[in-house]
């Protein structure tokens, strides 16, 4: 059998470049199409330099522009990116542009969408500012509703919180030493409140899994994640790991939107916007783990790494380190 074709939007971005990574090791079933913004930046010269055909493509470019660049592909990964832009109306044309021209490629077998749960439905209607989840279910409802047939061979893709948010974001995610030398970590969260966690990096190998099964998971949503965790819990674990003292304290809504706006200069509806999607977890419980939606443990051979070996793996130490 001849390789299948796969357009991988975002290919230099972390989601897009863990699926280009782990389909890079199977050449004689896959040959990789690689869409990125800037060609010219390090990261798409790595993929040129792999043998990867990387394009140049603007999501704002429209339906037309990918359409061409879609033209003989079997598998499109599709994404968005709301925080680019900031702006949900701009993530939805991007989204609609994208199936709209994965709609017209006969030669598709595979549409693997990228996305996030609706705010609105999963809390019954209490937190109507969460824009970057709602921007991306518009999208999942915009190929139900509007192209059935691109519908029946969709895999649709729920992202959880990356492990890697704390070296992307250390003053989000990691604890801060105080002047006792305890390191104490402040979220919008009891306790016990679990989010759904993995790592971004394991990306590929759950596409491969899913495109390994066929039509398995045609119509499916599925949730990944490796692990529910509290973020005490993982505070917990990076206590033992790193022989510190820590503190987890429950912060208001009120007074971690705050933060976020003076300390990391997020614009007053953004910082709303990430705290309503924390408290969805405090008030509804773990969303994820809702029955109609494939949980990724129950894919078979699939393994996800766990926050302990994750910890393995990088060092954050550093991190909160510098953090402080």
């Amino acid at each position: 059998m001849s390789p299948r074709t796969i357009v991988v939007i975002g290919a230099t971005g972390a989601q897009g470049g863990a699926v280009v990574r782990e389909l890079l090791q199977y050449p004689n079933a896959y040959r990789i199409r690689a869409l990125t913004r800037d060609p010219s930046k390090p990261a798409a010269q790595s993929l040129i330099a792999m043998g990867v055909d990387v394009h140049q493509v603007d999501l704002d470019d429209g339906q037309e522009k990918l359409a061409a660049v879609f033209a003989g592909a079997h598998i499109i990964y599709g994404l968005t990116d709301f925080w680019q832009k900031q702006s949900a109306a701009d993530e939805l044309a991007q989204g609609k542009a994208i199936v709209e021209a994965a709609a017209q490629t006969d030669s598709l077998r595979h549409f693997i969408w990228s996305t996030l749960p609706d705010p609105v439905e999963l809390s019954s209607g209490r937190f109507l500012n969460v824009h970057h989840w709602k921007s991306k279910s518009l999208v999942t409802e915009y190929i139900q509703r509007e192209h059935p047939g691109l519908w029946a061979k969709t895999t649709a893709i729920l992202f959880p919180n990356y492990f890697e948010n704390c070296v992307n974001f250390p003053g989000r995610y990691l604890p801060t030493r105080d002047a006792s030398g305890t390191y104490t970590l402040a979220f919008p969260h009891s306790p016990t409140t679990v989010m759904p966690n993995v790592s971004i990096a394991d990306t590929g190998a759950l596409v491969r899994a899913v495109l390994e099964a066929g039509s398995t998971y045609f119509t499916k949503t599925i949730a990944f994640y490796s692990q529910a965790l509290s973020e005490a819990e993982k505070l917990s674990v990076l206590e033992k790991k790193y022989n510190i003292p820590t503190k987890y304290c429950k912060a208001s809504a009120e007074e971690f939107q705050k933060l976020l706006e003076s300390c990391y200069n997020m614009a007053s509806d953004v910082a709303l916007d990430f705290t309503e999607q924390l408290m969805i977890f405090e008030e509804c419980g773990n969303v994820y783990a809702r029955s109609e939606f494939v949980q990724v443990t129950e894919i078979p051979g699939l393994y996800l790494q766990t926050w302990s070996e994750y910890l393995d793996q990088n060092d954050l130490f550093s991190k909160i380190v510098e953090n402080h």
